[in-house]
């Protein structure tokens, strides 16, 4: 339990569902010297609030709001995690790679309640939780036992913004007219302060917040009155970070109102385009090398990443049942199910332990008529997606086989399916030249993605959901906001067609490999080439992340796999099972597990074995 001036938060259990999940109860419980009047007001505006915003996933949900013997009471769901107050007096100051995630996270949700005309007027480190992620998430065993600092750790959960007490419903009306005072000292903008908040106050709240991260030291211990502002990048020793990062930040806490970000929107666009801020150079791309970047974000990357001092592959079985060429596999998320989709026209179910076929998928009016380009689980396991040359998308029921639908609208063969992460989306490529976006409860078209001039040959979604990235015979891989459809980034430097395209757990890094032979990687956030992975003898096809982000997997046409350490760029290992080329390779959900299809029609399945530096 919890007590505070206004009222009483109690964490309970929900007796009326099965599970009995946690939830938390807020009871309006106000103090001598408050004003109840005040207090009511303030509660009612919170329950209508979060009624208002919905089922966002990164809002708490609103269970239910009532009165009960003079009390008022909102029930609302339990996240489970610790604010960033916590996290930072437990872990020390946030890197670079933090704050730019955190920033990646809690702007769209900005954008979302701005644009539902509220303002939340009390954004702070505590009002920021950092979901806990359930245990089949969480991170290795090595990671617990090194104590890892929360930044180092291969995955972490999606921020959430937590009491909406405080917030206001923007209108013309109420934006013109002065009101109460309210919101915490330090992190309120100066307008607020005077009762004229604005949808820019969070904004200025928001970079508050990151700065404080940054430092460890509380707001008014940064703010020199003389220079109107803060000084906080003279604090940054031995936290050091891009100068990009920085006026942005800085952009975000100017006092005045007209200095400031109008939107998330604007923060969202030169966090992904450092050029508008005409400070951030792009680095040119230097072939056969890998440096990583001198910035705080990549040296983060690097100190997480390095404890793979080696790795190799052992040969677990052989599967052989496809007449074709094996162009896709795909793991259910529980790793016990391998789906792959060939030349012969077929889908084939397999079950790894004892490396046998489940069944084949499709009867003679079912089936597909030409090759199987791309399968795909849904984040559930329920749904198969499969993508052919027929130029059509089927969905399947994985726990009796059955087809259950079938998309039409590619004009030419397709090549590639991804789910989003949250189940929402089906995104599907083709050599029609685009990417089209379907909705997976009502399997409606939701748009098309448009831009490339030629075939597009790979799609992924980010880990948040929010960016696709697709790869092309155009020689270039794109990067697309979900929301918007829009382009943001586009990567030139192959020199030949792209065939595959994947980004890492974080979804900080994403790896392209091409048929000039290349391995690249890049930087999500600035585009900045990271590295090049050079070794191949022929064109590279397929690329994977193992689930911790420190090795990448690729397979070529010299009938090769070869494994990388992504902050060092070493080459780790090669190996030649396969009689032809390398088609595709994908790691198992807990990563223990490689598995590569190939032209030579076969599916192998490899353990990986990795040894690990002492830190």
């Amino acid at each position: 339990m919890a007590q505070g001036g206004f009222g009483r938060t109690f964490l309970a259990e929900d007796e009326y569902k099965p599970s009995k999940p946690r939830c938390v109860i807020k009871q309006f419980y106000p103090q001598a010297g408050n004003s109840a009047l005040k207090a009511a007001k303030l509660f009612h505006q919170e329950a209508l609030r979060l009624e208002k915003l919905g089922k966002h996933p990164q809002i708490p949900e609103l269970l239910a709001h009532f009165e009960q013997d003079n009390y008022l009471y909102i029930v609302q769901e339990f996240i489970d995690g610790q604010n960033l107050a916590q996290e930072l007096a437990e872990s020390g100051a946030f890197p670079e790679v933090e704050i730019r995630h955190l920033l990646a996270e809690l702007l769209p949700v900005l954008q979302f309640i701005h644009t539902g005309k509220v303002i939340h007027r009390d954004i702070k480190p505590e009002n920021i939780i950092r979901r806990r992620l359930p245990p089949s998430h969480l991170c290795t065993q090595e990671e617990s036992l090194l104590k890892l600092p929360p930044y180092l750790k291969g995955v972490r959960g999606s921020f959430v913004l937590v009491d909406f007490g405080a917030a206001k419903y923007a209108t013309p009306a109420t934006l013109a007219k002065t009101g109460t005072t309210i919101g915490s000292a330090g992190y309120a903008a100066p307008e607020q302060i005077f009762g004229k908040a604005v949808f820019a106050s969070d904004i200025y709240s928001l970079g508050v917040t990151c700065i404080h991260l940054l430092t460890q030291l509380e707001p008014f211990d940064l703010y020199d009155v003389l220079e109107s502002g803060f000084v906080w990048r003279h604090y940054l020793v031995n936290n050091p970070v891009s100068e990009q990062l920085a006026n942005v930040l800085t952009k975000m806490v100017q006092s005045a109102v007209r200095q400031r970000y109008q939107s998330a929107q604007e923060v969202m666009q030169d966090l992904l385009m450092p050029d508008t801020i005409g400070k951030t150079k792009m680095a040119l791309p230097v072939s056969g090398t890998f440096n990583l970047a001198n910035t705080a974000s990549q040296q983060s990357l690097q100190q997480a990443n390095s404890r793979v001092a080696s790795a190799k592959l052992s040969l677990i079985s052989t599967i052989t049942g496809h007449s074709g060429t094996v162009y896709a596999i795909a793991f259910s998320p529980d790793g016990q199910i391998l789906a792959s989709g060939s030349a012969d026209k077929t889908i084939k179910l397999w079950q790894l332990k004892m490396a046998w076929e489940i069944r084949t998928l499709g009867g003679w009016f079912s089936k597909h008529s030409d090759a199987v380009r791309a399968v795909a689980f849904s984040p559930n396991g329920k749904i198969l997606a499969s993508g052919s040359d027929d130029k059509t998308i089927k969905l399947w029921n994985v726990r009796n086989g059955q087809h259950f639908c079938t998309l039409s609208g590619h004009s030419d063969a397709v090549s590639a399916v991804a789910f989003s992460p949250n189940s929402k989306i089906l995104a599907t490529s083709s050599a029609d030249k685009t990417i089209k976006l379907w909705d997976v409860q009502t399997w409606h078209q939701l748009y098309t993605l448009t831009g490339h001039s030629d075939t597009v040959i790979a799609v992924a979604f980010s880990p948040n959901g929010k960016t696709i990235a697709t790869s092309s015979a155009d020689k270039t891989v794109r990067l697309w906001d979900v929301r918007t459809g829009e382009v943001f980034s586009t990567i030139t430097s192959h020199s030949w067609l792209v065939d595959s395209v994947a980004f890492s757990p974080n979804g900080q890094i994403i790896a392209s490999g091409s048929a000039d032979k290349m391995v690249r990687l890049w930087d999500v956030y600035t585009g900045q080439q990271l590295g090049s992975l050079k070794g191949h003898l022929n064109g590279v096809s397929c690329v994977a992340f193992s689930s911790d982000g420190q090795i990448l997997a690729s397979g070529s046409w010299d009938n090769s796999i070869k494994l990388w350490n992504v902050s060092t760029g070493k080459h780790l290992c090669e190996f030649r099972g396969h009689l032809n080329g390398v088609s595709c390779v994908v790691f198992s959900p807990d990563g223990r597990t490689l598995a590569s299809g190939s032209w030579d029609n076969s599916i192998k399945i490899w353990r990986v074995i990795t040894t690990l530096n002492h830190l």
